[in-house]
């Protein structure tokens, strides 16, 4: 098969590139929200059986450029633990056969995402192991179905972190080798990638010059501003949720 063959029509991968370009500047300058505009990019023009699969893969690659410009500034502890707790999850999730309906799934999220994120000060003096690995069990089988957690996590770092820097990392670490993980999953259940890898290398290499923009940005910012903006962008991606299962329903 010829590597450099693209399976969609021109004007469909400037939509993608598009995406991720804009969905990786956002995710580096505010922590979070370029994955949903991504998957929602992605839902115009990819297949339904692609759509998860697809989005992982480019998220993974994209998010890894991220860590690893993040590389010094990760809660390491924090990472090690969500990351067994998402292998936990992956595992409930493809055993347990635990099947809702996807759109109840994402009204739960949507309102979650916006009652946590208005509770005033919502800050955390110190968090247990216990709670990181669970908290990654559950991001790690909701990401099996609903596909975006950067929201969820982005809001349990900002109770707990105070540095947008090290905010920004740290989510950028859980986010890719969850995405990854996932990736890995879709692969084994079946997903063929190769049609497909040129087009992921290509929408990775745009994801990283909107990382390496969104990080001018930030380097520009305050941390009061950057909260501030978080907050606003994870109101807008909840309320997105919310439509997006009223749709389903």
């Amino acid at each position: 098969m010829d590597f450099f063959h693209l399976p969609l029509e021109l004007f469909d991968i400037v939509i993608l590139i598009f995406c991720c370009f804009i969905g990786a500047a956002i995710s580096t300058t505010v922590g979070s929200g370029g994955g949903l505009l991504v998957i929602g990019g992605m839902s115009m023009v990819l297949p339904p059986t692609a759509l998860l699969s697809i989005h992982a893969l480019t998220q993974s690659g994209s998010g890894l450029l991220r860590a690893f410009l993040f590389r010094k500034s990760f809660f390491v502890r924090f990472f090690v633990l969500f990351m067994i707790g998402s292998f936990i999850g992956y595992i409930l999730s493809i055993y347990f056969l635990i099947s809702l309906p996807e759109y109840i799934m994402k009204l739960s999220l949507g309102v979650g995402i916006i009652v946590l994120n208005l509770l005033p000060n919502l800050k955390f003096e110190k968090v247990s192991n216990l709670l990181i690995v669970v908290f990654g069990v559950i991001t790690g089988f909701l990401t099996m179905f609903v596909g975006v957690m950067g929201p969820l996590i982005a809001i349990f770092l900002s109770s707990i972190l105070t540095k947008r820097h090290l905010i920004v990392g740290t989510l950028a670490w859980c986010v890719s080798f969850q995405n990854f993980g996932k990736a890995i999953i879709f692969g084994g259940l079946g997903f063929d990638y190769t049609p497909w890898i040129f087009l992921i290398l290509l929408l990775i290499l745009f994801s990283y010059l909107g990382t390496l923009t969104g990080k001018k940005l930030l380097d520009k910012s305050s941390n009061e501003l950057f909260k501030k903006i978080l907050k606003v962008v994870i109101l807008i991606l909840g309320s997105k949720l919310i439509y997006d299962g009223i749709v389903l329903m």
